[in-house]
């Protein structure tokens, strides 16, 4: 019996505690459980040192090139500011993107490696395009699998590298023929798929749509108690430009124990991740620094454990990223714990948390009086001890529905003429 061998590209892998690890991670595993061999190239993003592989299986390979620009950055990280103005001038001068010999050097690999049954390239950076450079390297076995979207992504929100901005182009033929040499293009967001295929970067015969899942074995066991504080926990971070900012939010809460004072003893928000510096302005103008704990980032089974129990967790998303579905929502699902949501009237998030029965407390991201009234009537199911009730349907997020989808994609690939056809 032939072994079916697989190579799996991502930027990220666990143990790592970024975001774009857990689909490869969920997908690696899935495989193995098939009996199929896979051989993973990443790097160490997200890791921390000294880490050693916490997956371990005989048909398994893990193979992490460490990039030395990246990692030469990194030792600036306890120099916020000088740290800041390296990454966006390597950002602006290195092209297409920061991680570009990261990329370089598994396209390399891969070319003298010897031929897979199937590669799924997981794109982020959008640098791993270059790979349709090599002639006949990505062809109909190769599935790009876009947890971010690049083209149409630049297309709202045009990079600020005057050089990048130029040469975007170039980067638009290169995904562009790479997505055609491709014999299959998954999107986790249905409106990125529709953005790449009414801008003609991709057929829709080769695209398919299977949403981020969370992890069925780690979440449904025993619901979290009644809690004894009206906790509202966050994961990530808030970005420099001020998208996802946490102001509206955390304008809410203020808001919020002002009009209920005597919920300030038994309210709090607490932060898991890269909080940076700039937002603390924000709380000291709003007077709630009582009320706010900050922690740096935790390892990716506590951030299971704290999404499991938290009582309440929020999500922040901004119309500059309606072509994404944050990963963090769907363990938000999984935990199965109220969601405070800020977001964008016109997201397709909107809709999945209809979907999922998860929307009562979804208010538009830049609401503030919404949210007030939000957080007030959280705060009165928590006194009334009714914060855990919840009629959640979130099965079709779990990775029980979604990963048979992509087994069968894999193994279905070569025969079949239209992926979009069983979406």
């Amino acid at each position: 019996m032939n072994i079916m061998k697989v190579a799996v590209i991502t930027h990220a892998f666990h143990p790592s505690n970024h975001a774009n690890g857990k689909r490869p991670s969920y997908l690696v595993n899935a495989l193995l459980e098939q009996g199929w061999s896979v051989d993973v190239y990443t790097s160490a993003l997200g890791c921390e040192r000294g880490v050693s592989e916490s997956m371990g299986h005989p048909n398994l390979t893990i193979r992490r090139e460490i990039d030395l620009v990246v990692s030469g950055v990194e030792k600036l990280k306890f120099f916020r500011t000088l740290h800041r103005i390296v990454v966006s001038m390597l950002a602006g001068l290195m092209w297409p993107d920061f991680y570009v010999l990261w990329s370089r050097r598994i396209i390399k690999l891969l070319s003298s490696a010897k031929p897979y049954d199937s590669v799924i390239c997981f794109v982020f950076p959008p640098s791993l395009y270059l790979a349709a450079k090599k002639k006949s390297l990505i062809n109909e076995r190769w599935i790009f699998d876009l947890q971010e979207s690049v083209t149409p992504q630049y297309l709202i929100n045009p990079r600020r590298s005057p050089l990048q901005r130029v040469l975007q182009p170039k980067l638009r033929k290169f995904e562009k023929l790479a997505l055609e040499q491709a014999g299959g293009v998954v999107y986790t967001a249905q409106t990125n798929r529709e953005a790449y295929i009414n801008q003609g970067l991709v057929t829709e015969g080769k695209t398919i749509h299977i949403p981020y899942f969370y992890d069925s074995a780690v979440f449904g066991g025993k619901k979290s108690e009644i809690p004894d504080l009206l906790e509202i926990r966050y994961f990530g971070t808030f970005d420099w430009s001020g998208n996802r900012s946490p102001k509206t939010f955390l304008t809410s809460l203020a808001g919020f124990l002002q009009k209920n004072p005597e919920a300030r003893n038994m309210t709090q928000f607490t932060f898991y991740g890269n909080w940076l510096s700039e937002h603390d302005e924000i709380i000291k103008e709003l007077n709630i620094e009582d009320v706010v704990k900050i922690h740096s980032a935790v390892s990716y089974q506590k951030y299971l454990e704290l999404v499991s129990e938290a009582p309440v967790l929020l999500l922040v998303l901004s119309s500059e990223h309606n072509l994404f579905m944050p990963s963090k929502i769907v363990d938000y699902f999984g935990g199965s714990r109220p969601i405070l949501a800020y977001v964008p009237r016109e997201s397709e998030m909107r809709t999945v948390l209809q979907e999922a029965g998860m929307s009562e407390q979804t208010i538009n991201e830049s609401d503030v009086t919404g949210g007030i009234e939000v957080i007030e009537s959280l705060w009165q199911k928590f006194s009334a001890k009714q914060l855990n009730s919840l009629d959640a349907k979130t099965e079709q997020w779990s990775s029980e529905v979604q990963l048979p989808r992509y087994i069968k994609l894999l193994k279905g690939l070569s025969n079949s003429s239209s992926l979009s056809s069983d979406d």
